[in-house]
């Protein structure tokens, strides 16, 4: 009998994360009308028709339940694009209680994630190139370190606990960026746009979207742009970004699909990267967005119901890394101990290659844990383990 660690939880290919950024108390209108248009919501609406969330529930949620959500949550109040200009609605998260009692149906809601965008997302200058994302005006480690704390602590006021991860405003992290996070208590962190290592970069096809470490920080990349159409999504082709992808196909021999397949393959994660609103203060359509794209994600969910791969959110792909990456499997005989320095903070998977009989998961007094789960000839057992505890894998005739 041989037993292995499992990569991913329950031995699946791939974790799958969904990433949205941006979403906020705010409300950027682009039309005169006074009912609420699909995509003038960055969270402000909660749950009202053509809301966000409400657009995102019926044209991709409701379709694909298995998807988890990991929202990035502007705390304070969220700037605009420019000195002379505003959004039609900004307030903190804490302003106004329509939109605190929404962010405590997303934080209790089993298929989402609230993680720390910044306080503010930056400081506005007089025109967008002069705008400075939130880690690039901090001047000192120490001011990075407040605002940061400013940020989490408010968080933690409206929602009664501290976001376990987050990610730079515009991927920026200026000097004092990294340091910042690894001082301030989170667990993971997505850090930069690995996904533009496959957009821009053709001389290192066997670059790593994996999973490390950065000073204690787990560092969950970035790992796919769905504004990167798939030709096969059509209506779409006088799209600046259908063209783009044409060319990566003639040129480049590069589609959204080959990237989903690699990434697939090699087993790395595969975070999806998105905006709650295609609409800025700044009158500038940003990408991606689900609005714009939200053909194109339908059409990746799509594929990837047909494969193996583990809906999680990024406090669970980090919890998994980090009792995986602390455990050590001991196996005599039928007996096993995942050795580890501290409790494992997420079931681990076993990976059994015999599968000349069906084995279960016991305790050293013979109860029985759990089975083993048959799947593409190997036997696989998900357990909440305790770490340093003996435990044994025993057949029926050995019971």
């Amino acid at each position: 009998m041989k037993i292995k660690l499992a990569k991913w939880k329950d031995a699946k290919q791939a974790p799958v994360i969904f990433m949205i950024d941006d979403i906020a108390n705010v409300l950027m209108k682009k039309s005169f009308s006074s009912s609420l248009k699909i995509g003038e919501d960055w969270g402000h609406a909660a749950m009202d028709k053509n809301s966000m969330w409400d657009f995102l529930s019926k044209r991709l949620l409701t379709h694909f339940p298995e998807i988890k959500v990991t929202f990035f949550l502007v705390t304070g109040k969220r700037v605009s694009m420019r000195e002379d200009e505003s959004h039609t609605y900004a307030k903190r998260m804490d302003e106004d209680q329509k939109f605190i009692n929404f962010l405590h149906y997303l934080d209790k809601h089993p298929q989402v994630e609230l993680a720390y965008h910044g306080t503010t997302h930056g400081e506005a200058g007089q025109s967008y190139e002069d705008f400075r994302q939130e880690w690039e005006t901090f001047n000192t480690l120490e001011e990075a370190i407040a605002r940061t704390n400013e940020g989490i602590e408010l968080f933690k006021t409206v929602l009664g606990h501290y976001p376990s991860g987050g990610k730079y405003c515009g991927y920026k992290a200026g000097k004092f960026g990294d340091e910042s996070i690894a001082k301030t208590g989170f667990k993971w962190w997505s850090y930069g746009e690995d996904y533009l290592k496959w957009d821009k970069d053709d001389s290192n096809p066997t670059y790593s979207f994996d999973l490390s470490m950065n000073q204690g920080v787990v560092n969950i990349p970035t790992t796919l742009d769905s504004s990167t159409l798939s030709l096969k999504i059509t209506n779409k082709w006088y799209k600046r970004k259908y063209l783009k992808s044409l060319y990566y196909y003639l040129f480049r021999n590069k589609t959204i699909e080959k990237h989903l397949e690699s990434l697939y393959n090699n087993q790395e994660v595969i975070s999806i990267y998105e905006h709650t609103s295609p609409y800025r203060s700044d009158k500038v359509i940003q990408y991606p967005n689900i609005v714009s794209d939200i053909d194109n994600l339908y059409y990746l969910f799509s594929l990837l119901s047909h494969k193996d791969v583990w809906y999680a959110t990024g406090e669970e792909v980090a919890n998994y890394y980090l009792s995986r990456e602390n455990a050590t499997l001991k196996v005599e005989n039928s007996t096993i101990t995942l050795n580890a320095n501290e409790n494992f903070e997420s079931p681990l998977s076993l990976v059994i290659t015999d599968t000349n009989t069906s084995y279960a998961l016991y305790d050293m007094e013979k109860t029985l844990l759990t089975k083993a789960i048959e799947k593409s000839g190997k036997q696989i057992i998900t357990y909440p383990f305790v770490a340093n505890q003996r435990y044994q894998i025993l057949n029926k005739s050995q019971t």
